[in-house]
């Protein structure tokens, strides 16, 4: 009886680890390196950073402080 209740909590443990990593992997793909270059086109910071450290867009970040689109990231 034992072993099925552990059984059942790993099985738990498992599916609830997967639903996890799930809802990352969708919010990694929210943005995508397409075509877009100054922070004008950009719709909010979480964007502009994403296109900075995913996408290699380093004139977003003029003043290589790490922070792109400072009108935007404040």
């Amino acid at each position: 009886m034992n072993k099925f209740f552990i059984i059942m909590a790993l099985s738990i443990s498992l599916f609830s680890a997967e639903n996890k990593k799930t809802k990352q992997e969708d919010k990694k793909q929210e943005f995508r390196c397409e075509g877009k270059k100054y922070c004008k086109e950009m719709k909010s910071c979480a964007e502009a950073k994403f296109y900075l450290t995913q996408c290699g867009l380093t004139r977003l970040d003029r003043d290589k402080d790490g922070i792109p689109c400072e009108t935007i990231c404040r």
